[in-house]
């Protein structure tokens, strides 16, 4: 029996107003997250994966700066839908989030033990001895040593690993359904990446939250992710379980992502794969299939008219004129 579906997003958009006009960043996004499970968002920088993340907490200024479209459900609400109060009760607090950069997201006056107790006594409504103690406990629960003495300490004082490692602890203090992740391991050594993923499977595991994981490195979606959603210029493309993804990927850009992961077998002399080109502008997207102009097996019904998403099995979904398993 699958486990219950924690998140639910069905046809979101997200549209921008700016000098030149409104551009619309995401564009029909739906997907779900189950509880318990982890699924990784993989795409190139500027394919829309943290405007997505940000749009399920409705992170943007909605007065000035942006416009939601669809459904984000979560237990049983639309997020949407919510006035901002409601809303403040949902963030923090029942859907947390890991940002990329922990020292710009730490605020650089209060000491961390403060910041994870301001969390606890918003949302839980703790008394400050409940609240400290509770905060030391979250800093040994995600692997930081002498939390006794770390709590009273500021963000400058610790290393970049225990940074990211208390934005992980404020965001799992009031043990949420479900963790958004963007890019947790950026700019960090890969042993320190190492140490970072293993404490969320960890933590996924023993507080069976669903997660999902916004990342570049593929290699972490192959290890710690059930299903993958591969997102291209503000759409879906494609999501498949991640056994479908690495031994069967049926959209080209799927394809692109996996030919560039470097190998230790084959010739040193070659050149990496790249994919052709970058990602356009969001106020230059083509028409037609938008990954067209970069696509080896283009053809004129790809850049005439955008396909659906629809799925090739029952676990595998493809926005592609020629979703059927061929190489490109």
């Amino acid at each position: 029996m699958e486990a219950e579906k924690i998140l639910e997003v069905k046809g979101l958009s997200t549209s921008f107003r700016t000098e030149r006009g409104v551009v619309k960043a995401i564009d029909g996004v739906s997907f779900h997250i189950r509880r318990g499970e982890i699924l990784g968002m993989v795409g190139e920088s500027g394919c829309g994966k943290s405007v997505t993340s940000q749009s399920i907490l409705r992170l943007y200024d909605e007065k000035y700066q942006v416009k939601y479209g669809g459904e984000i459900l979560f237990a049983g609400k639309d997020l949407l839908r919510l006035p901002e109060k409601e809303m403040q009760k949902v963030r923090g607090n029942d859907v947390a989030m890991v940002f990329q950069d922990a020292l710009s997201s730490l605020n650089p006056v209060f000491t961390v033990g403060h910041q994870i107790m301001d969390t606890l006594r918003i949302h839980q409504g703790m008394k400050k001895a409940q609240a400290r103690e509770k905060a030391v406990e979250m800093l040994r629960l995600v692997g930081i040593p002498s939390p006794e003495k770390r709590v009273d300490q500021y963000p400058h004082e610790l290393s970049g690993g225990m940074r990211q490692r208390v934005m992980i602890a404020i965001a799992l203090a009031c043990q949420p359904k479900l963790l958004i992740a963007d890019e947790p391991t950026t700019a960090l050594d890969v042993t320190i990446q190492a140490q970072i993923m293993d404490l969320i499977l960890d933590l996924n595991r023993k507080l069976h939250m669903g997660v999902m994981l916004i990342t570049h490195d593929l290699s972490v979606v192959a290890e710690v992710c059930s299903r993958v959603a591969v997102m291209y210029l503000g759409q879906i493309v494609e999501e498949a379980g991640v056994n479908d993804i690495f031994d069967n990927p049926g959209h080209p850009y799927t394809r692109g992502l996996i030919r560039s992961i470097p190998r230790i077998e084959g010739e040193r002399e070659k050149r990496l794969y790249q994919i052709a080109g970058t990602v356009p502008m969001l106020s230059q997207i083509p028409q037609g299939c938008r990954f067209a102009p970069r696509c080896p097996r283009a053809t004129e019904a790809c850049r005439a008219q955008m396909p659906d998403l629809v799925p090739v099995s029952d676990t595998q979904r493809v926005r592609c004129w020629h979703a059927d398993g061929a190489p490109a």
